[in-house]
C-alpha cells in the first residue's frame, strides 16, 4: 500500500438512471434513483431535487456552462452544485446541466431564470414518463489515492474508483456488472463508468458506491472486473 495523496482532478462519469420529467415550462427531468444497484436503507427519503438535469437547447461547450454557473452562483439565492453533461431524451443524447444539492423544488425557476439571463435556452417541458436514461457527466474529482489505481472520494466519502485497463461500452459494463452480482454474496453496491485524467493520461475507472464502500471492497471487485474483462 502506497501513502495517501490528494488528487484533484477532471473527468467524466456515464450511467444509467430512472428519469422522469418535472412540470417546468422548460425540461427537467429527475432521476428517481440516483444509485439504483444499491438498496441501503440508510439513504433517507427527501423532500428535496435528488439529482434533477436542465436539458438545454442551446449548444454550450463544458467551459461555457462552468463559467457561466459561476455567474450564476453570484446572484442565486441558496446553494446548488453544477456539471455540464449530456442526458438521454427521446433516443437523443442532449446537452444538460446537471443540478444536486437544491433546498427545494421551488428554487428550479429561479435557478433556470438566472441561467437564462447568461444566455443559455433550454427545451421545452413537456410530460415524460418515467424510462431509463443514459447519462454522462463532466465531474471535478477530490481524491485519496489509497493504493496503486484505487482511488477514494473526499467530497462523497460513499465513493471509490478503480482503474481498468480498456475502455468499456456501456452495454458490455452492465453485461459484466449483472454477472459480478449474480455470482458474489454482498452485491449491494451500484457501478458506473468513468474517466479522469492524470499526469499519464486519461485514465478509465470504475466507481462504485456503497456507504461501507473501503479499499478491501474496492480491491475484491477490481479483481473480479479484471477476470471479467479478460474474458472479452
Amino acid at each position: 500500500m502506497q501513502p495517501n495523496y490528494i488528487i484533484e482532478t477532471i473527468g467524466t462519469i456515464q450511467k444509467i438512471e430512472t428519469l422522469i420529467s418535472v412540470d417546468f415550462e422548460d425540461l427537467v427531468l429527475e432521476s428517481l434513483h440516483p444509485f439504483p444497484g444499491y438498496h441501503g436503507t440508510t439513504i433517507p427519503d427527501q423532500t428535496n431535487p435528488k439529482s434533477i438535469f436542465l436539458v438545454m437547447r442551446s449548444k454550450e461547450t463544458d467551459e461555457e456552462v462552468i463559467r457561466k454557473t459561476i455567474k450564476v452562483r453570484e446572484k442565486f439565492s441558496s446553494k446548488f452544485d453544477a456539471s455540464p453533461g449530456k442526458i438521454m431524451v427521446f433516443n437523443q443524447l442532449e446537452p444538460c446541466i446537471r443540478i444536486k444539492d437544491l433546498e427545494n423544488y421551488a428554487l428550479i425557476g429561479e435557478l433556470i431564470a438566472l441561467y437564462k439571463e447568461q444566455g443559455i435556452s433550454f427545451i421545452k417541458g413537456r410530460k415524460i414518463a418515467s424510462y431509463d436514461g443514459l447519462i454522462r457527466i463532466r465531474k471535478f474529482f477530490v481524491m485519496d489515492e489509497v493504493n496503486e489505481g484505487i482511488y477514494m472520494d473526499k467530497d462523497t466519502p460513499e465513493m471509490g474508483y478503480f482503474e481498468v485497463p480498456a475502455r468499456l461500452d456501456w452495454d458490455v459494463f452492465e453485461k459484466i456488472t449483472l454477472q459480478i452480482k449474480h455470482n458474489i454474496e454482498d452485491n449491494n453496491f451500484d457501478a458506473a463508468l468513468g474517466t479522469f485524467y492524470r499526469k499519464t493520461g486519461l485514465k478509465d475507472v470504475i466507481r462504485i458506491y456503497d456507504t461501507n464502500v473501503c479499499l478491501g471492497e474496492c480491491l475484491f471487485l477490481r479483481e473480479k472486473y479484471l477476470a471479467e474483462i479478460k474474458k472479452l
